[in-house]
């Protein structure tokens, strides 16, 4: 099995996790988000690919999540970015994938919906909000 380290990277949509993770990430390093799958096979903004896509894209997903767990990647290391608003689905990515951190990106719900706002890659401003109000609404920290 290959050392890597596993970071899940999670909070809020626009609370900063795509940042934080350009800031951290280093050549060599290997990124999954479900935002940029959907861009990848759909060839529109990270936000703008249509839904009709999504059960290819979560596929995808899966599908890397397994090669993660098994260790059959070739990279540095992976950083996993993801919502995961609820502690049980946290706790259950971790152990699949063996992660070596998880790293919450906290941000006030008045934070994430100006940062939507002021986010010009966000097209639908409507849905976002709904999608950060959402995500508060099942949030749980422990």
């Amino acid at each position: 099995m290959v050392e890597i380290d596993v970071f899940i990277v999670w909070g809020s949509p626009a609370s900063g996790k795509t940042t934080y993770v350009k800031n951290h990430m280093e050549n060599g390093d290997m990124v999954i988000d479900l935002d940029l799958i959907k861009q990848s096979i759909s060839m529109r903004e990270k936000t703008g690919a249509d839904d009709n896509l999504l059960s290819v894209a979560l596929s995808i997903r899966e599908h890397i999540y397994d090669l993660i767990s098994k260790r059959d990647v070739n990279c540095n290391n992976v950083w996993v970015v993801s919502g995961l608003p609820r502690k049980e689905e946290r706790d259950k990515l971790e152990y699949r994938l063996k992660a070596t951190k998880l790293i919450p990106i906290q941000a006030t719900q008045q934070q994430c919906n100006d940062r939507a706002l002021g986010d010009n890659e966000r097209k639908d401003k409507a849905v976002q909000l709904e999608l950060i109000d959402k995500w508060f609404k099942l949030y749980h920290y422990e």
